[in-house]
């Protein structure tokens, strides 16, 4: 738990950093530092195997619960992109950046629904260990999102932290987070200025779906709980 607390702080600082010292500028520049963080992120992942008490493991959930799942929150996310403008990624462009958010997905559903999940989960129950975790995963991504996207990525982190509550294993969430991510790559480059409708659409469908998945909020750890967990049983 320990080597978790210690890589989120020198992430979230070196990003920090970034946005202190290295300004975006253009869409072309995140897709540049976007694609060298690959190897920072396969490093940190790496490191997470190693220290983390909570095992990486695709098998989970049921294949059938685990697709209706991955094609709800896909559904709800290509909702958001349909609002995406400007000229579409290239073919290259979309084939470098596949690999890379399959990474994206294995570091950060590792991380915050790995070893942080688990140990809050274990301290605070399982309510509060959820929405915690989702605050962490929120305050992380200072860049390239601004402040407006919290509210989304809250409710992501809510329902990525409930469905690991309900048995998803950390490879199929990783699988889920990074085909999410990889949408990202089928619409414009550009975000849409505003808040459109279909916004409120997608923040209102994350909010049922956090809420309809939730734990309840002071329970200690399920007795049907991931057995990969470190909390007794």
């Amino acid at each position: 738990m320990r080597a978790a607390w210690g890589l989120l702080a020198a992430y979230m600082a070196l990003g920090l950093a970034l946005n202190i010292f290295l300004p975006l500028r253009s869409m072309e520049q995140w897709f540049r530092i976007f694609l060298w963080g690959t190897f920072l992120r396969a490093a940190a992942f790496g490191f997470l195997l190693w220290k983390s008490p909570v095992p990486f493991r695709f098998a989970g959930m049921r294949p059938a619960p685990f697709l209706a799942h991955a094609a709800l929150m896909l559904a709800l996310w290509s909702v958001l992109l349909t609002q995406a403008r400007g000229e579409p990624w290239g073919w290259g462009e979309r084939a470098l950046a596949l690999p890379a958010v399959l990474m994206v997905g294995l570091f950060e559903e590792t991380l915050f629904r790995g070893a942080l999940l688990a140990g809050l989960a274990a301290r605070f129950g399982e309510g509060k260990g959820a929405l915690a975790s989702s605050v962490l995963f929120t305050i992380f991504h200072t860049r390239p999102q601004a402040v407006a996207a919290w509210p989304h990525i809250f409710l992501t982190g809510c329902v990525f932290a409930n469905l690991r509550l309900r048995g998803m294993s950390l490879g199929q969430l990783a699988l889920i987070h990074a085909g999410a991510d990889a949408l990202f790559f089928f619409h414009g480059k550009e975000s849409a200025s505003g808040y459109g409708s279909a916004y409120w659409v997608f923040l209102g469908g994350l909010f049922a779906y956090a809420a309809l998945t939730a734990p309840s909020t002071g329970r200690a750890p399920a007795r049907g709980a991931p057995a990969s967990w470190p909390w007794p049983r």
